[in-house]
């Protein structure tokens, strides 16, 4: 480890959370949001790891229908919607302009709420056409992922519509509650299993997976019904303009349309991947699907969180023209997901398998299923920190209204990705699948931040990696030390097959490796630390 790491926290070459303590703050706020929507989302998953399982055709078949329409979401939503909305939105906010940027959230909410419901209604046509067509028959889990598609689409509709209001509520600096309010959606599905599982429905029962489709159409609306009115107590009342021929629609629009190509090639490559692991059984479908989720429990705490809050933020610098406001405040957010991304790698690498125990071993989630999803999540955890990064990297092209370059970016990442499944999803399974994703990530991050070093000059990507690089350094020696250390727990540890002893393995394993991290970051005195210490003492001051 480099004596120079030492040095990597001067204010030349690394902003603190003094020289962008908005960001920091609504970073904090997003990400206690997150992080309490994704705990209840893993109590979702368990539950349904423990009635649906990992190997059976019920769950295999809504794991891809849901996925249809949740790509909407991140598409018409989260994705190419939010990153043109929500500078044109905070712009006008900015500069005092709070009329025009109601008329404007009105127009654009209503313009994506048709587009959504147009899409979803070809959607469902298609899929039901093809159901009657019987050609699918012989695969059974195509065929009743076909016929339970169109019960599922009015679910894009509920979620993009409240992800516009969080939009909103961003750009009026309000993080918390758009953050947190999935807690709704993930509390209904986990009610909803359980009501299943008392009223006696088995989990290969179609009447289950209907009702169970009906649990998700109602968390989707009750979503949207909070956020409508918590948009609406901060002064904002949405009334339905459907104007497409306004300037600011036009120009919305414009601003749209390489986002949604670049955003519907990510998420058409989601879905290939998952279209290829129906050539590979449930079981592959069900360990793809559960490994992908807890790969992204981190992610969506820490990266997503970063993502919400440094977009405002990084439009408001570009808006005033301060190149280095934008490049002190995109180091910053790098910085901080790294700090927590490569230790989470990590930890998972060298506990994975005892961590999907301690989750989901019980009830319909067999051996084999732990198995099945251990696969995948090893080639999934090569791209942890990119899949993390992906969130921010982006953020400067949007803030300066590019949604091109990522685009072509994507574009080009979603033809290797392809090439790439179909040359390692036979050798491999479920594990290629998602070994093609973690590289093409990597292939993302790289062209993209090749591309922000020519329009931010003020900014470094070398820096960057060598200030990163002994956050690594430290991560990895965590990881060994843990190793050694786990290696003499389990003579004082209950059986390793007993709740108990997963329990106590991955809380130990945690424990220690947390340990050895922060207290690394704290002798090398890592800026990280220091700004989320700081972060915090003010909030509670």
């Amino acid at each position: 480890m480099s004596a120079s790491s030492k040095e990597s926290g001067t204010a030349e070459s690394q902003p603190s959370a003094a020289n962008a303590p908005g960001l920091g703050r609504s970073w904090l706020a997003s990400s206690i949001g997150i992080f309490a929507s994704r705990i209840s989302g893993l109590a979702r998953d368990v539950a349904s790891a423990w009635y649906w399982g990992a190997t059976g055709i019920c769950q295999a078949a809504y794991s891809i229908a849901f996925a249809v329409p949740n790509s909407l979401r991140q598409l018409f939503s989260e994705g190419a919607f939010t990153s043109a909305f929500v500078p044109m939105l905070s712009e006008r906010i900015a500069t005092g302009q709070k009329e025009d940027a109601w008329q404007l959230a009105h127009r654009a909410i209503t313009i994506q709420a048709l587009a959504v419901t147009a899409v979803a209604a070809v959607f469902a046509a298609c899929s039901w056409g093809l159901y009657l067509s019987g050609k699918f028959a012989q695969n059974e889990t195509t065929h009743l992922t076909l016929y339970i598609l169109p019960l599922l689409m009015p679910f894009a509709v509920f979620i993009c519509s409240a992800g516009a209001f969080s939009a909103v509520l961003n750009s009026l600096k309000s993080f918390l509650l758009p953050s947190s309010v999935q807690i709704v959606f993930n509390l209904v599905q986990v009610l909803s299993i359980f009501l299943l599982a008392w009223g006696g429905l088995h989990n290969d029962d179609l009447r289950a997976l209907y009702l169970f489709c009906g649990a998700t159409l109602l968390g989707g609306a009750l979503e949207l019904a909070i956020l409508s009115l918590a948009a609406r107590r901060r002064g904002y009342r949405f009334r339905f303009i459907p104007d497409w021929r306004a300037p600011v629609v036009k120009e919305l629009c414009l601003r749209i349309l390489p986002g949604v190509i670049g955003a519907g090639v990510m998420q058409i490559n989601s879905l290939v991947d998952k279209c290829f692991s129906l050539y590979l059984g449930s079981a592959a479908i069900g360990g793809l699907n559960y490994s992908h989720r807890l790969v992204y429990l981190p992610i969506g705490i820490f990266a997503v969180a970063m993502g919400n809050a440094a977009l405002p933020a990084l439009s408001r610098a570009q808006a005033r023209g301060d190149k280095d406001a934008v490049a002190s405040a995109f180091t910053y957010a790098m910085r901080t997901i790294l700090f927590f991304a490569l230790p989470c790698t990590i930890f998972l690498a060298t506990s994975g398998r005892d961590v999907i125990s301690l989750l989901f071993a019980r009830g319909a989630f067999n051996k084999v299923a732990i198995q099945e999803t251990y696969w995948a999540l090893c080639f999934y955890l090569f791209g942890m920190p990119a899949f993390c990064l992906a969130k921010v990297v982006t953020t400067p092209f949007h803030a300066r209204k590019d949604t091109k370059t990522p685009m072509l970016v994507s574009v080009a990442c979603l033809l290797l990705n392809i090439v790439l499944n179909a040359i390692l999803m036979f050798p491999l399974r479920q594990g290629g699948l998602a070994l093609a994703t973690s590289i093409c990530s990597w292939l993302n991050i790289i062209i993209l931040l090749m591309f922000n070093r020519r329009h931010l000059p003020q900014w470094s990507c070398w820096n960057a990696i060598r200030e990163a690089f002994p956050l690594l350094e430290l991560a990895i020696i965590a990881a060994i030390i843990t190793d050694f250390a786990m290696q003499y727990l389990p003579a004082f540890l209950p059986a390793s097959e007993a709740f108990m002893g997963y329990l106590l393995q991955v809380f130990f394993a945690l424990a220690i490796t947390c340990a050895i991290y922060l207290s690394g970051c704290r002798l090398l005195q890592r800026p990280e630390l220091r700004d989320l210490m700081s972060i915090f003492r003010r909030r509670k001051s």
